[in-house]
């Protein structure tokens, strides 16, 4: 039990005391054994046993477990959402926990736990404060490593520390991306799929570019779908989104479709989830200096790969629907790759086709 006050704020005593328990609690395992998780190939469950036998014990009919029970496929559509949403999860944690560090640094005897607690930034407001922070000057390194480790390197730190502060930092500016987004926003539908499933998940669409437009009979020829550039070739998530009054063509209604590549997103997620715990592990270090207190163990510093070497793929693509109240216009199709956005116009309308083979 905590001591309690009159006051209607925190007294130093319980803020120091709610930031022990918080820096004694090791949270990286929860992402680490989520990753894991993701990482087992998807398999039945033996309903007769363990934890599942145990929720017959309630008086449920045991056919709510068989008739219900998910195919392979709807299986493997689970866990690239799940993927999605775990990368999703950890960037816009790991942004709150850097901006909280960074907010503490200022506010000397401020609760960490309690700043996390009650910040209600969006993920706009707290991405203009990092990049703000970012605008002045280097990074610390301290962000990453214990005080007293970054006290104790010589003055002309080894290249490989150098090196892997600027990437942590690197993995940083990657959570950034997928919070505020001038391509594709993830974060959209990361909300539209925890706030009550508004969105399609898919792994029956595959969408391919192609120059060369169909015969006269409607048929397609196979070789030209294959030299085509694919936009979409995964379990995808597909979302709605109305855009709001602070864009530019607010109002216009708009649809997007993200590729879901399990592999490539939880390999991002394994890093931004190694950069977090360096932070978290750092800052209760630093917060046990001198007392007789275990702070998590750190995970070492990573020196790659950059985000860029694991994003290779189209991500997706994106088409308005509707003109904007606001603008008259819209932002048409748009299509995001690794190397950047890329407009597409359409000139005509729909049509239907055949894809043969040769």
């Amino acid at each position: 039990m905590y001591p309690t006050t009159d006051s209607s704020d925190l007294t130093p005593e319980q803020r120091a005391l709610l930031d022990d328990t918080l820096f004694e609690s090791n949270p990286t395992s929860y992402w680490r054994a989520r990753i894991d998780a993701l990482l087992r190939e998807p398999t039945p469950v033996d309903y007769a046993s363990a934890l599942a036998a145990e929720l017959t014990g309630f008086g449920l009919d045991p056919r709510m477990l068989s008739t219900t029970e998910p195919t392979h496929d709807e299986r493997e559509l689970q866990r690239a959402l799940d993927a999605f949403t775990l990368r999703h999860h950890l960037a816009e944690s790991l942004v709150r926990i850097v901006h909280a560090v960074l907010a503490d640094w200022r506010t000397p005897g401020s609760s960490f736990w309690g700043s996390l607690t009650t910040n209600r930034d969006d993920g706009h407001a707290l991405v203009k404060a990092l990049r703000d922070f970012e605008e002045r000057g280097e990074i610390p390194a301290n962000l990453f490593m214990p005080a007293a480790e970054v006290k104790a390197l010589p003055a002309e730190p080894p290249a490989e520390v150098a090196t892997a502060v600027r990437m942590h930092w690197r993995w940083v500016q990657r959570a950034m991306e997928l919070l505020v987004s001038d391509g594709l926003d993830a974060n959209v539908g990361n909300n539209k799929l925890k706030h009550g499933f508004a969105v399609r998940p898919r792994d029956d669409l595959r969408v391919t570019f192609i120059t060369q437009p169909p015969n006269p009979d409607g048929s397609i020829p196979l070789s030209t779908v294959k030299s085509g550039t694919t936009l979409v070739d995964a379990i995808a998530i597909e979302f709605l989104e109305r855009l709001p009054s602070r864009h530019e063509h607010a109002g216009s209604w708009e649809v997007t479709v993200l590729n879901l590549r399990p592999g490539p997103l939880l390999a991002e997620a394994l890093v931004l989830s190694v950069v977090w715990a360096s932070v978290f592990a750092s800052t209760a270090a630093d917060r046990f200096a001198g007392r007789d207190k275990v702070a998590p163990k750190h995970p070492g510093l990573v020196l790659g790969p950059p985000p860029e070497a694991i994003v290779r793929n189209v991500i997706g693509y994106r088409q308005a629907l509707t003109i904007s109240t606001k603008s008259g216009t819209s932002r048409g199709l748009t299509v995001e790759t690794p190397d950047g956005i890329v407009g597409l116009t359409q000139t005509g309308h729909g049509t239907r086709g055949i894809v043969l083979d040769d």
